[in-house]
């Protein structure tokens, strides 16, 4: 599996939209993620794992903790990651749902979680 982009939204300390496209990087050779302790390494992992399996990469993180405490009410907590296996590209969304604000009305909802797996033509969503 070769990772090609990674979209992250209310997500871990990502509080806006953020777009890490590993394709700029090229088809050979190996992905280094470094930087500082704290500047959202581990962040990355955690996305992708939880848009492959449903659950971050550690098991001291809980799905419940993915939302950004900052991010604005209006937005939905969400993974997007798309990636290469075998020749084919699939690209799989993931939110883990939540309490949000009411579409009308007042007072909030829960919405569920819901994947969504894209290859080629084919969709498959679940909720």
């Amino acid at each position: 599996m070769r990772p090609l982009q990674l979209e992250m939204c209310a997500f871990g300390p990502y509080a806006q939209k953020q777009v890490i496209d590993l394709e700029q990087l090229g088809s050979t050779g190996l992905y280094l993620i470094t930087g500082p302790t704290g500047s959202g390494k581990t962040t990355i992992f955690d996305a992708i794992s939880y848009a492959l399996y449903g659950e971050p990469s550690g098991s001291d993180r809980k799905t419940g903790m993915l939302r950004t405490k900052d991010a604005d009410p209006e937005m939905k907590t969400s993974v997007r990651f798309t990636f290469s296996y075998r020749g084919q590209r699939y690209t799989i969304e993931r939110s883990p749902g939540g309490i949000r604000k009411k579409k009308r009305g007042s007072g909030t909802t829960n919405e569920g979680s819901q994947v969504t797996l894209h290859c080629g033509d084919a969709v498959v969503t679940k909720e």
